[in-house]
């Protein structure tokens, strides 16, 4: 291999090439190849940005053992930690004894940059990136969680929505929270610990309160993204329906945005990424936010609630539909179509999948 950046690497192959030697090389890998596919693409299209300070700017690939049996493996060093911008800038420099094609190479480069994340709002998601610095710092849990959701929750009822308390939480996640609360403790516990009932019952409660705001945050942080959007022409979705969401049993959501080529509609883009990898979750219902880069013109006054969306973009739903709402024999999908001018031709979507006896928007269906 000649010289060449990070950047270099990553025009000089296709992910086709690249997904083999990353499940080859990564085995418990194989089931996150839609988001390798997605980082790759994030790549090609981030242009390549030098920050002064970052953790170095070549990047070496040697042979390393993992002291685990298996022998030795590539590894590339430095390559977490910096911002992908940056990343990009980096110099690929081989060891003498590393023999290696360009697609392994990006593999195992791949494997560091997506240490902390595969996108953007994965690592904000994790860390806060500090003001006066270009490294990422952790923040500490219950405190982060809980500042986040009151924030959150100022702004929904601002709105008219209605927030519930703790005791009004569904008993079975209430079950769920405290058993996730329990598993913390005693990994965390001491043996001298494990008999101070007092501190045991305080860490407890402690830890319970963390992943209780921790979900209350994220339902929240999705409601308050969507208000915007609620009055748009066609959208039927009420901040009601969606406090609904605090009252389900179980919770997930996937941010995505499209990282389509110039030829290709974002909406197309995700649509295929979906058929191809299994990554949504399985849920009995699902609400699916759509953000495109410019209004519809052709919708007019009269036109249905199915009218707003593009046929690329009823396409995006429909697979999206047939991948989460794929259990259960009262499966329902809604949807909030919201506009980005940023987006230019690319699709951002906000995927919130759910387990709950009735729908967000059970009195619509009635």
């Amino acid at each position: 291999m000649n010289d060449m950046t990070f950047k270099e690497l990553i025009d000089s192959v296709n992910f086709e090439n690249v997904a083999p030697h990353i499940v080859r090389m990564y085995p418990d890998m194989e089931g996150c190849l839609g988001w390798f596919n997605l980082h790759f693409d994030l790549l090609r299209m981030t242009e390549p940005q030098y920050h002064k300070g970052a953790n170095a700017d070549v990047c070496h690939i040697t042979m390393k053992d993992w002291e685990d049996g298996t022998g030795l493996h590539l590894d590339a060093h430095p390559m977490e930690g910096d911002y992908w911008e940056h990343s990009l800038t980096k110099e690929i420099i081989l060891a003498p004894d590393v023999k290696a094609t360009n697609e392994e190479l990006a593999a195992c480069c791949m494997w560091h940059t997506t240490f902390y994340g595969f996108i953007e709002l994965e690592v904000e998601d994790r860390f806060h990136i500090g003001e006066e610095c270009n490294q990422l710092v952790s923040i500490p849990d219950i405190k982060y969680f809980r500042h986040e959701a009151e924030k959150a929750f100022y702004e929904i009822r601002k709105n008219g929505g209605n927030i519930p308390t703790l005791r009004e939480l569904p008993k079975p996640k209430k079950k769920e929270l405290m058993k996730k609360s329990k598993a913390i403790i005693w990994y965390k516990w001491g043996r001298k610990d494990r008999s101070n009932r007092a501190k045991r019952k305080g860490l407890l409660r402690k830890a319970f309160l963390e992943k209780y705001y921790e979900r209350m945050r994220n339902i929240s942080r999705n409601i308050i993204s969507f208000i915007p959007d609620l009055s748009r022409k066609g959208n039927y979705i009420t901040v009601e329906n969606l406090c609904r969401l605090f009252y389900s049993d179980l919770f997930a959501t996937v941010h995505i945005q499209s990282y389509a080529d110039e030829k290709t509609d974002g909406a197309t883009y995700l649509k295929n990424l979906f058929t191809k990898y299994d990554m949504l979750p399985a849920m009995d219902h699902v609400l699916v936010y759509i953000q495109r880069g410019c209004e519809n013109n052709d919708i007019q006054d009269d036109s249905t609630a199915s009218d707003i969306l593009r046929p690329e973009e009823k396409e995006l739903f429909e697979t999206i539909r047939k991948r989460v709402c794929c259990k259960g024999n009262h499966a329902t999908s809604d949807y909030i179509i919201g506009v980005n001018p940023k987006l230019g031709h690319q699709t951002f979507v906000n995927i919130i999948g759910y387990n709950a006896d009735k729908p967000i928007t059970f009195d619509t269906y009635d």
